[in-house]
């Protein structure tokens, strides 16, 4: 091609190239940058949106030149010009491609290593995706008290359990991330984290929060049934040091008093409000849950003496504590009319997933839902 014909070429060229780095200086995609990491994970995926731009720039506006400027004219019925093919232009297309997937390839790799790098002093959160809901294991605090022994500890560790995430401003977060039934993905766009929560396997992510902020944890994964309701049932709350050692604290507090008396009614309902997804499928007033995907559980302890003492469904008898650990270990066994089995999870009988205290302090919880 000759100059002249080349100059205006490259004029559009540049000019799209120009708005292209525009659109990825000034983008704002993603909500509040609520961490370290965001910072690069946002840089680039504006650097990949200029590129993108500027492609489709291309792309479209040789598409509609062409139309324009090679269409078929009135009474033109020759045969198109024969030609066969332009190797400098091949070569081209395929080179400047080439590396632009690898320059972004490295750079890909150089955020992910900087949002996966451990420190000596980060804060490990232990992790756990449930139909339909997260709960969040913290460290325990020390305690000179000499009557805390390492027995106790570990009890008291197992309560250390709360359904919101809490974390500080400026320190490093390791999430420690598991599942104890399907397939879900922890996920916080304002941290911008996301990562798998797998069976039987444990994955990590890191992030380090820069602002104080209130968020939701989300569910990155179809899941169930009430997925969609998963991503509005726990909160992030980031805060200040001092404010967070006093949730801490407060936490252990009431998890020294639960594993004190581990069957305690009073157990049962804290844990079904931090720990156990109950209240995303139950309706339970007094805990102002409103799952709808099974019957709810307001009078649940009145309705279970009855159905024992009719001896209805698998678990029969007279006994209506038996008649509920039943159906929570054995949901199948007994369904209220209009609802259907296999939503509720099956393994609540493993007492790696439920231990038995947990299961009795549950228990023991809903026999005191009578009808009002």
């Amino acid at each position: 091609m000759k100059s002249n014909r080349i100059m205006p070429f490259l004029f559009v060229g540049a000019v799209f190239v120009v708005i292209g780095v525009l659109v990825g200086l000034t983008a704002r995609v993603f909500p509040t940058q609520g961490s370290a990491e965001a910072v690069s994970v946002d840089s680039l995926f504006n650097f990949m949106l200029a590129i993108a731009v500027v492609v489709f720039l291309i792309v479209e506006g040789g598409i509609i030149y062409s139309i324009i400027r090679f269409r078929r004219r009135p009474g033109d019925e020759t045969d198109g010009a024969p030609i066969h093919g332009n190797t400098a232009l091949e070569i081209t297309w395929t080179a400047i491609p080439a590396v632009i997937v690898v320059v972004l390839s490295i750079l890909s790799y150089q955020v992910f290593v900087g949002t996966q790098t451990a420190t000596d002093d980060m804060l490990v959160i232990k992790v756990r995706g449930q139909q339909f809901q997260w709960s969040f294991q913290y460290p325990m605090p020390p305690d000179p008290d000499p009557a805390v022994t390492e027995e106790l500890r570990a009890k008291i560790q197992t309560y250390m359990v709360n359904a919101d995430l809490w974390v500080p401003i400026g320190r490093r977060v390791k999430a420690e991330i598991t599942s104890q039934d399907v397939l879900h993905a922890f996920y916080v766009p304002e941290f911008r984290v996301k990562q798998d929560a797998i069976p039987g396997r444990v994955t990590e992510t890191y992030f380090t929060p820069t602002q104080a902020l209130d968020a939701w944890v989300l569910c990155a994964e179809l899941c169930g049934v009430n997925h969609a309701g998963m991503s509005q049932i726990n909160k992030v709350f980031v805060r200040d040091q001092a404010e967070y050692d006093q949730f801490i604290n407060d936490l252990y507090a009431k998890a020294k008093s639960l594993a004190n008396d581990p069957r305690a009614p009073e157990v049962g309902k804290e844990l079904i409000a931090q720990k156990y997804p109950c209240g995303t499928c139950h309706v339970i007033n007094e805990l102002g849950t409103k799952g709808n995907v099974g019957p709810a559980l307001n009078g649940i302890g009145s309705r279970a003496e009855g159905h024992a003492a009719n001896g209805e469904g698998l678990f029969g008898g007279t006994d209506a504590a038996a008649y509920i650990r039943g159906s929570i270990v054995k949901p199948n066994g007994y369904l209220v009319a209009g609802y259907s089995g296999g939503l509720m999870p099956q393994n609540y009988g493993d007492p790696n997933v439920m231990p038995e205290d947990d299961l009795e302090a549950i228990v023991n919880y809903l026999l005191t839902l009578k009808d009002q």
